[in-house]
């Protein structure tokens, strides 16, 4: 595993995000999205960490973070 593999796996576990999770929002397979992370693929790592960077946290999520800042009851 690379640097940048061995980075992008540890962003995303600090984020608390599954792997199908990133997969979904990169759009591609889960296994594919596995692939990346294991250095395969190399050339997808960085547009992979901008769309984890974006991704907020699953704590963030079920707290109601920000997807339902800006909502007027």
């Amino acid at each position: 595993m690379t640097t940048k593999a061995q980075d992008l796996r540890s962003l995303r576990l600090e984020k608390r995000l599954t792997q199908a999770e990133v997969a979904l929002k990169f759009k591609v397979s889960q296994a594919y999205y596995s692939a990346i992370e294991r250095g395969q693929n190399s050339s997808e790592i960085p547009e992979a960490l901008k769309v984890v960077n974006r991704m907020r946290t699953r704590t963030d999520r079920t707290r109601g973070g920000s997807e339902k800042a800006g909502r007027e009851k």
